[in-house]
Order: structure tokens, then C-alpha cells, then sequence
């Protein structure tokens, strides 16, 4: 996976994925969540270039989108599975 930040607004930081998700990369995304959280920033991740998602990504992507996240460019494929994995009850 690899993933290009950009600041595309003084409000926004843009965070587009491109390949393969799996768990190995989560922790560079969660650093660069973390990061435009920091700075008071909307995040958007930009899932146009993603080709495959292991579960640990959608579980990951579902909280994510709970709290301030926005998805974009969700591919057809993979927004259900989020959207299912958002629906689950959160374990506390």
C-alpha cells in the first residue's frame, strides 16, 4: 500500500491510498490520521486507487468513518463491507 498525503484546503487533508490494504500498512495511515488530527484537520481518505482490502482494513476503515473520517472514492466493491462492519454493535 502506499499512501500520499496532501493538503488540499486550509480545513482538509486528503489521504489517498493506492494497491493492496492489509494490516502491515495500517500503522503509517493511523500515523497520518493521527497527524491531521493534530493540526485540527477534516481528513478525507481517497480509496479511488485501492485494489484489495484484507478485514483488518475494513474493521480499521469502519471505525475510522465513526468518528471524523470521510471516505471518498470508495470503490463499489468495498463500500458495502464497511458499511456492514459500521453497522456492528462497538465492543467497548
Amino acid at each position: 500500500m502506499r499512501i500520499a498525503v496532501s493538503t488540499e484546503s486550509q480545513e482538509t487533508v486528503r489521504v489517498a491510498l493506492t494497491g493492496a490494504m492489509n494490516g502491515v500498512g495500517l500503522g503509517e495511515l493511523r500515523r497520518e490520521i493521527d497527524r491531521a488530527r493534530r493540526m485540527r484537520k477534516r481528513i478525507e481518505l481517497d480509496l479511488e486507487e485501492v485494489t484489495l482490502m484484507d478485514r483488518h482494513c475494513v474493521s480499521f476503515l469502519a471505525e475510522q468513518t465513526r468518528d471524523d473520517v470521510r471516505l471518498v472514492n470508495c470503490p463499489n466493491y468495498i463500500e458495502p463491507w464497511i458499511q456492514k462492519e459500521t453497522a456492528r454493535p462497538q465492543v467497548v
